[in-house]
Order: C-alpha cells, then sequence, then structure tokens
C-alpha cells in the first residue's frame, strides 16, 4: 500500500467518524453506581497493538471561517444531515473524536455531550444479528452483533462518549474497563513508551497524527530511511490565515544525523503525484528541518484551497460510499458509470 492510498484510507475514518449507532435493550447484568475515569478519549485507548490514531476536534474544524467553504465543498451539509437523520451523530457538532487502527480491529471514538440514545438505536438497526447488550454501570452500554460479515460493537457513555468498535468486538471491551478504572496499570495509547515521546504541544492542535514505532515494509523506507529508528511519528495540523502549518516529529536517536535527509524527504513526497495533487509542491512557506533533543522536526506551510481540492479529487468518492451515496466515475467512453 503507498503512503498516498494510506492517506485516502486514513482520512476516510477520520470523516466517516460517525458510522456509530445503536438501540437500547434489555440490561444483561446488574448495574450499580460508581465513578466513572475522566479524561482525554486518547486516555480511553490503549497503547497496546496501537498502530495509528488521528485525533480531531471536528466542531472547531467545522466552524473555523478559513476551513467552512472548503469544508462544504468537500462535504455538502445536506449529506451531513442525511448522514445524522441516519445514524444520530451529528459530525459537525461533535467536539472530540479519533480513530484508531489495530491489528485485526479499527476503533472510531466520538465525544456526545448530549444525549446520545439514538445512536444506540440506529446502531441496532443496522446489526443482522440480535444485539448483545451488556451493562455494568447505570450510564455505560455495550451492545455487540454483526453488520454484513463483520462482528462490530458499540460502547456507549451516557452524556459522554460512543466509541464504535469494527472488526474485533473486544476493542469497546477495553475501553470499557478504562472506563470504569479497572486498566489502571496499563498504560493508555499517549502514554505508552513510544508516543510518550512525541511533543505534548502537539494536543493543542484541532488534528493530529500518531503511529508508535518499530517500522517496517514501506514505513522502514520511509523519510529517506529515517524511519527505520524511528520509536514514533507524530504530525499536528493549526489553519493560519490561508494556509495549514503543519509540523511533523520523528522520535528517536539521531543525534549526528544530517537534517538534510528530513528536507530532502519532504521534498520527495511534494513532488510526488499526490503532493502535486494537494499543493504540497508549492508550500507558502519552504519546510524548516530541526533537530531538537530526542526528535527530528520538520515544519511547514501549505496553502488550504489546493489541498482540500486535491482532496476532494484523489477521496471523494471513498468518502461518499462511506457516506452511502452513489458517486458517478469516468466509464469507458468518458460517460461515466454509477457504483
Amino acid at each position: 500500500m503507498t503512503r498516498s492510498q494510506w492517506f485516502g484510507q486514513a482520512l476516510g475514518p477520520l470523516i466517516a467518524i460517525s458510522s456509530l449507532a445503536c438501540n437500547p435493550g434489555p440490561a444483561n447484568t446488574a448495574a450499580t453506581e460508581a465513578p466513572l475515569r475522566s479524561g482525554a478519549l486518547t486516555d480511553f485507548i490503549p497503547a497496546a497493538g496501537l498502530r495509528w490514531m488521528i485525533v480531531g476536534r471536528p466542531a472547531e474544524l467545522a466552524n473555523t471561517p478559513v476551513l467552512k467553504p472548503l469544508i462544504a465543498e468537500l462535504l455538502p451539509t445536506e449529506r451531513l444531515d442525511a448522514f445524522a437523520r441516519a445514524t444520530g451523530v451529528p459530525l459537525p457538532d461533535i467536539p472530540n473524536a479519533l480513530a484508531a487502527g489495530f491489528d485485526l480491529s479499527t476503533l472510531y471514538v466520538a465525544e456526545t455531550p448530549f444525549e446520545n440514545r439514538i445512536i444506540e438505536t440506529r446502531f441496532t438497526e443496522r446489526l443482522v444479528t440480535g444485539a448483545s447488550v451488556e451493562s455494568k454501570h447505570p450510564r455505560v452500554r455495550r451492545i455487540t452483533g454483526t453488520v454484513g460479515l463483520s462482528p462490530e460493537a458499540l460502547l456507549r457513555v451516557d452524556h459522554r462518549f460512543v466509541a464504535f468498535a469494527v472488526g474485533d468486538p473486544a476493542q469497546a471491551k477495553i475501553v470499557e474497563l478504562f472506563l470504569l478504572g479497572r486498566l489502571s496499570r496499563s498504560p493508555s495509547a499517549l502514554q505508552g513508551t513510544a508516543l510518550k515521546g512525541i511533543p505534548a504541544e502537539f494536543a493543542a492542535a484541532p488534528l493530529r497524527f500518531y503511529a508508535p514505532g518499530p517500522f517496517t515494509g514501506e514505513w522502514e523506507r520511509g523519510a529517506r530511511g529515517l524511519l527505520a529508528g524511528a520509536t514514533a511519528i507524530g504530525a499536528m495540523a493549526v489553519p493560519e490565515g490561508d494556509g495549514l502549518r503543519v509540523e511533523v516529529a520523528i522520535v528517536g536517536s539521531y543525534q549526528g544525523v544530517d537534517i538534510g535527509r528530513l528536507s530532502a524527504a519532504w521534498e520527495d513526497l511534494a513532488q510526488s503525484s499526490f503532493g502535486r495533487l494537494t499543493g504540497l509542491d508549492q508550500p507558502i512557506t519552504p519546510p524548516r528541518a530541526e533537530l531538537p533533543k530526542g526528535h527530528l522536526a520538520l515544519e511547514v506551510k501549505i496553502p488550504l484551497r489546493p489541498l482540500f481540492a486535491g482532496l476532494r479529487a484523489a477521496v471523494a468518492a471513498d468518502v461518499w460510499e462511506m457516506l452511502g451515496r452513489p458517486v458517478k466515475v469516468p466509464g469507458p467512453t468518458g460517460t461515466g458509470r454509477r457504483r
């Protein structure tokens, strides 16, 4: 899989993070009131087995003036409204959300500081098998079933968040155990050995990406070979004026390394077909590579409009398929066909 293909797949989860939903059923375990663990959404994601994680603040991004018209082109309001009616999740109103990839599953979590029972109803309606419902706390319900051929699970925490696991329902159970305080000795995602080295200030950004090492295969050869010795990689993005400031941190033992390799790695990406499509080859400010203590760092500012236009061209078809809308793609005669 190429990095541009991965980007399209990784973007999909961030845009379709609200494929979360379900319907109340009878709890099969006596529930008792007890304090639930508080914290950021990342505090309920296990470090063990984590392959990548995207974290963002959808409501903040959706209400950023410079981004509003660009997001509307990528995700028209009428489609988001239809999606909210179908799933119970108003994506532009979600304060915080994340998607996390594991070997056998993908986990989506969305903060819902409102009555979220409708999400449970919509989820249950999608199940092709009977819902298995378990509740170990008056405000917490975990529902497991099958959608198509895929086992799925939803954890709903009333007025807090929903966590949706695809592929391995056990991931929803792990989130529940963190919430109930029963995994106090297990590190959460950003407290694990690898990602702990990512600069803490990244958490202030409205959009960020994390991946713990070690990196193998194509990733091992990435960044001019710099990822081969990396223990983690992180990236953050912040809208500034008509541009997007991007910072990348590669954590590892890089004392004495030629930081010019990092600048060259960015240039490789910028000059790729994906880079030219999204305007990475025409940055507002040139990439600046540094070597702070403990990690390699790169900062660059890229123009927003070419970026969104390129993303729209690169992944719009996948996005609409996730949202349930047929899209037209060119046919062999150029007339187009629906899929």
